[in-house]
């Protein structure tokens, strides 16, 4: 971790991130998930209600790339915990039940993807 402190790291060096759903999003770090994900609608422009995803993992390596998608290093992918995919209303934050996009196929997709990263790069170390 870098000298400079910043507030949305806890002292471990993780932090949760939070990304609106859609071609024009916002993301948002917090130290803990609800702040993550209700800065990221806030900074999309508080529409509600609003689709989040959360996640939990190194800050120095996990941010939000151009296109809104999640982006960490292979290395870390085993310590990325995909925390849900919420929909958020102005006062309330419950995991996502739309047809679209469940939080169950949420969480399901991205442990096997962290998974399957972070095997790929354990067997291209080996080489």
């Amino acid at each position: 971790m870098t000298d400079t402190v910043k507030d949305w790291v806890l002292p471990n060096g993780f932090t949760f991130i939070a990304s609106t759903a859609g071609m024009y999003g916002s993301w948002a770090k917090a130290t803990d998930p609800v702040t993550a994900a209700r800065n990221a609608v806030r900074n999309n422009g508080s529409k509600y209600p609003d689709f989040v995803c959360v996640w939990y993992g190194p800050s120095e390596t996990t941010y939000i790339n151009e296109m809104g998608g999640l982006q960490y290093h292979a290395d870390t992918a085993d310590k990325m915990v995909p925390i849900g995919f919420f929909e958020v209303k102005k006062n309330s934050i419950k995991p996502s039940k739309d047809e679209r996009y469940t939080h169950s196929e949420f969480m399901d997709e991205n442990m096997k993807n962290f998974v399957r990263s972070f095997e790929r790069w354990n067997e291209e170390q080996k080489q």
